[in-house]
C-alpha cells in the first residue's frame, strides 16, 4: 500500500471536532503519516485533547493562545483583537484579505505552523481552514481537501457573507470536497459548479461499541428513556418538544440530556421542566471514545434538528449514526438530512413535524408497542 502523508487542519480544538477526529485515526490505521494542526484556546478543551492523544499514533502542532501567564494573556488578546479589527474593516472596505482574518481566529500562526512540512495532502475541516490549507497545498505543491461540515452560510451563528466569500475562493481549487449528507452536496454542486462531494455520512469506529450488549438482550425495566446529547445544552435545539412529550407520559417517559447547559439556558430550561411538571436528567460531556459505551442504558435517541434553520435541517448530525451504533430506537424531526438517513433504516424509528410535540408522543406510543423499545 502507497503511505501517504497527510495533514489534517482544524479551527477548534479536535476533542469538539468528530469528524476531523475520526478522518485521524481512520487514515493513521490505514497505515498513512497523519499530522494535525489546530488551535488550543480553552484550557478545559485542552486537557481533553491531552487525553485524546495518549491513545493515538498520530502527531498533533497546536497554536496555543491559551490565555495563561502574562505572555499567554497577552497573546490571546492580541489574536483575538486582530481578528475582530480584520471583521470590522472588513464590513467597510471588504476584501478577501480582510474577510479571511476577520473570520478565522489565528490565521497567520495556522498558516505558518500548517506549511512549515511538506504534505501529500492538506485537508481543511471548517470553512475557517479552509484558507490555511489552501496555502499550505500551494506552498508545496499538494493537493488540497476539505470537509465541509455544515452549510454554514445558512446557519445563524456564522456571517454568511464571509462564509460565502471563502467557499466562492476555494471550493473550485479542491481535489476533493467532503460532506455529512446528500443534501449539502447536491446543494454545493449547484451553488458553486463543483464535482459531487464525496457523502461521509457522521459515524463512529464501529470499535467504539465493542462489548456492548444487543438491544434485544437488554433488560428495560420502568419507564422509557429518552436520551439527547450535544457539546452544548441551549435553546432552539428541540429540547421543548422532548420536554412537552414528557409532561405528556407523566412517569412513564424520563428525559434524559447530555452535555454542558449554556449559561443563558439555565433559567429556561428549568421553567420548562417546571410548567411540565418534568424532571430532566442531567448527564456530563464524555470523551469521544466513550460516548456510544454510554447510551446503553437508554431506549429511545432523540435527534430534533429544527426545519427553521436550514443549515441544520440539511445536515445528519452525529446523533443518528450513534444511535444505531448504541442500539437505541430513534426519534427524529422531519428534516431532508435526517430523513435522507430514516428512509434507509425506516425499522430503526420514525420521523416527526418539527415543534410538533403530540406527534411525537404518538410515535412513542408506537415503539412501546414493539420491540424496539
Amino acid at each position: 500500500m502507497l503511505r501517504v502523508n497527510i495533514c489534517l487542519i482544524g479551527a477548534t480544538h479536535f476533542c469538539h471536532n468528530p469528524r476531523l477526529l475520526r478522518e485521524a485515526d481512520s487514515l493513521s490505521k490505514a497505515g498513512h503519516d497523519v499530522r494535525v494542526v489546530s488551535p488550543s484556546f480553552v484550557s478545559a478543551l485542552n486537557e481533553q485533547d491531552r487525553r485524546q492523544l495518549d491513545t493515538r499514533n498520530w502527531r498533533h502542532e497546536g497554536i496555543n493562545y491559551l490565555p495563561h501567564g502574562v505572555a499567554g494573556k497577552t497573546r490571546s488578546v492580541l489574536i483575538r483583537g486582530r481578528r475582530r479589527v480584520a471583521s470590522a474593516l472588513h464590513q467597510k472596505f471588504g476584501g478577501q484579505f480582510l474577510g479571511e482574518h476577520g473570520y478565522s481566529a489565528a490565521l497567520f500562526e495556522q498558516r505558518r505552523m500548517a506549511s512549515r512540512a511538506s504534505a501529500d495532502w492538506f485537508i481543511a475541516h471548517a470553512h475557517a481552514a479552509l484558507p490555511v490549507a489552501a496555502a499550505a497545498a500551494k506552498k508545496w505543491q499538494a493537493r488540497l481537501g476539505f470537509d465541509c461540515e455544515d452549510l454554514l452560510s445558512e446557519r445563524q451563528t456564522d456571517p454568511s457573507a464571509l462564509v460565502r466569500l471563502i467557499e466562492g475562493n476555494y471550493l473550485a481549487k479542491c481535489d476533493y470536497v467532503s460532506v455529512p449528507s446528500q443534501t449539502i452536496a447536491d446543494s454545493l454542486k449547484r451553488d458553486y459548479g463543483i464535482k459531487p462531494p464525496v457523502v461521509l455520512y457522521n459515524v463512529f469506529p464501529l470499535s467504539l461499541a465493542n462489548g456492548m450488549c444487543p438491544p434485544q438482550q437488554r433488560i428495560r425495566n420502568g419507564p422509557i428513556k429518552l436520551h439527547w446529547f450535544s457539546q452544548t445544552i441551549g435553546a432552539g435545539r428541540g429540547i421543548e418538544d422532548a420536554i412537552s412529550v414528557c409532561g405528556m407520559f407523566k412517569d412513564e417517559v424520563e428525559l434524559h440530556l447530555r452535555g454542558s447547559v449554556s449559561p443563558g439556558y439555565e433559567n429556561e430550561l428549568r421553567a420548562l421542566s417546571a410548567s411540565a411538571n418534568v424532571k430532566v436528567k442531567l448527564h456530563p460531556q464524555v470523551d469521544h471514545d466513550h460516548l456510544i459505551r454510554s447510551m446503553d442504558q437508554f431506549d429511545v435517541g432523540l435527534a430534533l434538528e429544527r426545519d427553521q434553520n436550514i443549515g441544520a435541517a440539511l445536515t445528519v448530525s452525529n446523533k443518528i449514526g450513534s444511535y444505531l451504533m448504541a442500539g437505541l430506537a430513534i426519534a427524529a424531526t422531519d428534516t431532508p438530512g435526517q430523513r435522507e438517513v430514516l428512509d434507509q433504516v425506516p425499522a430503526a424509528g420514525f420521523l416527526y413535524p418539527s415543534g410538533k410535540a403530540d406527534l411525537l408522543a404518538d410515535g412513542l406510543k408506537l415503539l412501546s408497542k414493539t420491540a424496539i423499545c
